[in-house]
């Protein structure tokens, strides 16, 4: 066995020296921009979901701030030398907020559940090339991988999609409301569209934490709305606030504009099913016809940087392909050759919830005007455009995918032949083989060219059509002490105080 053992203890001891300055006790008011849509972390899809998930489940391991994994539920682990055994001991303090001490059987049921084809589980993804999950005593947990594949630990980091959950929480129905985990917080109360209240778990393993008695969370989908109830204090905290006032607030003595380039990006999400979209030329069409700049600069007010594809250029794995620039005629002869040289008409589908995807839908419908490309707008409240993305019923729509580290994070859960979160329907032989092959190779420069080789089919066939890569931007009064924002775009207040 090759040990890859990572001790804790003088983690925690750092932790607890630096903790004791804190001030213990409070409740963080917090501005989030978007409904929690179901709160279920094997079904959501939902960024605020699973921003309001990051306080409340534990991973076995986790990420850092500089994207470094860590212990947490798991205090340490080995992988075999073929690489396809991954064991993990359990830390014994760990308990769910209901007090019961989790053990290895919960490991095994989440991750069975998450597995289970009944469960229709759109993460389950992060656990593809798992055969097996078997519980070895009470504090110990081994996967078999079909596979050696070099990414799999950042993946159960990755996301609270991997927490570990109750199965108490599932067998009594509150799992999409209140699910039960071993994080820093317990959700006590959840009003859908109104707010949510976090409460400190009294069974946290990590003692002294967290510093805060409580966090409330209010759903104000106005970003004006945010940024004012933040000046005026009536919030602590914000998600984010327009992008238009980053400058002033940034000018203010009371505020704190705290941002990071973010492993994000927006995109146009192209229905490959429907015609004429499901010829490639078309979608071609429409990635030479925009001006990425223009919509980076209008949607974000020039925070975000343009892109031809996902991978962002603060990424290691970036490879900045750039087959695109604005080329109307280039755009005609491709519609003329697809047998659409009069246009055609397409609806564009943007959410209440992402003003700046309103914003994006507004500047697609000028920029394709002139190829006689004839849009409508349909705007829906969030859970609706969620249930018509998930359902196929769209023609584009316009959004962002989140939260990615390595880079198959950009591309396995959108691109992969019949994955649950693949709403395009783009199927690529060639591409699944890549995708299986780039989890399997652990050499880096390996990677790095199958990962490109992947990212110039998925660009060049634009079933996504990448616009830019977001800055994660969290505002906050000055008094709101160790909270840093992540590229990530994690939410964490396990460390967090108030000032007061």
């Amino acid at each position: 066995m090759r040990k890859l053992v990572i001790a804790a203890t003088t983690a925690c001891l750092a932790l607890v020296a630096f903790g004791s300055a804190q001030q213990q006790g409070g409740t963080l008011v917090a501005a989030w921009a978007q409904d929690p849509v179901g709160l279920d972390p094997h079904i959501t899809s939902a960024r605020s979901s699973l921003q309001v998930l990051e306080n409340v489940l534990d991973t076995l391991v986790v990420l850092d701030a500089d994207q470094n994994v860590n212990p947490s539920l798991a205090e340490s682990w080995d992988v075999s030398d073929d690489g396809l055994v991954w064991t993990f001991t359990l830390r014994q303090n760990a308990a769910f907020s209901n007090g019961r001490g989790l053990t290895a059987a919960d490991v095994v049921y989440t991750y069975d559940r998450m597995l289970d084809p009944a469960t229709a589980s759109g993460q389950a993804y992060l656990l593809a090339g798992v055969t097996d999950v078997q519980a070895e005593g009470d504090y110990t947990v081994a996967f078999t991988l079909a596979a050696p594949n070099p990414a799999f630990l950042s993946k159960l980091a990755s996301s609270k999609a991997v927490g570990i959950i109750a199965r108490e929480s599932v067998e009594d129905g509150t799992i999409n409301t209140s699910p039960i985990g071993t994080g820093p917080f317990m959700i006590t109360d959840f009003q859908p569209g109104i707010q949510l209240t976090l409460e400190r778990n009294p069974y946290y393993w990590q003692e002294g934490l967290p510093y805060l008695d409580s966090v409330q969370i209010r759903v104000i989908t106005d970003e004006s709305v945010r940024r004012s109830a933040l000046v005026s204090g009536d919030v602590d905290w914000a998600i984010s606030v327009p992008a238009q006032a980053i400058e002033e607030l940034k000018g203010r003595d009371d505020v704190v504009v705290d941002e990071v380039p973010a492993g994000a990006y927006w995109y146009i999400g192209v229905n490959t099913m429907h015609e004429p979209l499901d010829d490639v030329r078309v979608r071609q069409a429409i990635a030479w016809a925009i001006n990425r700049e223009q919509i980076a600069e209008v949607a974000t007010f020039g925070t975000a940087l343009a892109t031809q594809d996902p991978i962002p250029a603060s990424s290691g794995w970036a490879t900045n392909y750039a087959p695109y620039s604005q080329d109307l005629e280039q755009a005609a002869a491709l519609l003329a050759e697809a047998g659409y040289a009069d246009g055609f008409t397409m609806e564009i589908m943007p959410t209440t919830q992402y003003e700046e995807s309103v914003r994006i839908a507004q500047m697609l419908q000028a920029q394709l005007a002139p190829l006689n490309i004839t849009t409508t707008i349909r705007t829906l409240e969030w859970a609706e455009w969620l249930q018509e993305q998930g359902d196929g019923n769209y023609d584009t729509f316009v959004c962002s995918w989140n939260g990615n580290i390595d880079p198959d994070d950009f591309f396995y859960a959108q691109q992969k032949t019949g994955e649950v979160f693949n709403f395009t329907g783009y199927s690529n032989a060639t591409v699944d083989e890549l995708l299986a092959e780039g989890r399997q190779t652990a050499e880096a420069d390996e990677r790095r060219e199958v990962y490109a080789r992947i990212n110039r089919i998925v660009v060049d066939e634009a079933p996504y059509i990448y616009l830019y890569n977001p800055l994660e931007i969290n505002a906050y009064r000055t008094d709101v002490m160790g909270y840093q924002a992540r590229p990530d775009q994690a939410i964490q207040f396990t460390e967090t105080w108030l000032d007061r």
